[in-house]
């Protein structure tokens, strides 16, 4: 794995690279957040793109805890969390991947309350080699879109 350089939240607003996605959902804040930050064991059944994802240690996880998460095709990323403001916002830097070029990356969920329902963004923010950025810029429909496939799996499951 490569180590990536650490970074602190205001990295996701000064990163080179900063692509966001979001979907609007009908359930709660508090359930939306549990099911990211919470639940994060569950997170293949509603991510596609996810093969497992866990945290390193014993509850009560919060800021410091570990995360580890596996990518369909083999990419793994270590992470740490960095921000756990239920239910507003849920944060991780990575710390360790296996994707080379990668210098510093961090993710933000964004829980946001909206008159149409539960507004959710999810922020990638990188500081990547010129061939991963390219990498990444050509992924981004890609990433789009089965992001919105997983925010509407995760609506589906969390009304059900």
């Amino acid at each position: 794995m490569y180590a990536t350089r650490p970074v602190d939240l205001d990295f996701l607003n000064t990163a080179p690279l900063r692509m966001s996605f979001a979907n609007t959902l009908r359930a709660t804040p508090q359930a939306v957040f549990d099911a990211i930050a919470h639940d994060v064991a569950a997170l293949p059944r509603w991510y596609g793109a996810v093969a497992a994802a866990e945290y390193g240690g014993a509850a009560p996880f919060g800021v410091g805890t570990k995360r580890r998460v596996k990518l369909v095709g083999g990419v793994a990323f270590h992470e740490e969390v960095l921000a756990w403001d239920t239910p507003h916002r849920y944060a991780y830097r990575i710390e360790r991947t296996t994707v080379p070029g990668i210098r510093a990356m961090a993710e933000q969920w964004s829980v946001l309350t909206t008159p149409a329902g539960t507004r959710l963004v999810w922020t990638m923010a990188i500081d990547a080699a010129v061939p991963t950025v390219v990498a990444v810029r050509a992924s981004a429909p890609g990433i789009a879109l089965a992001t919105r496939r997983a925010m509407g799996r995760l609506d589906r499951m969390l009304a059900g």
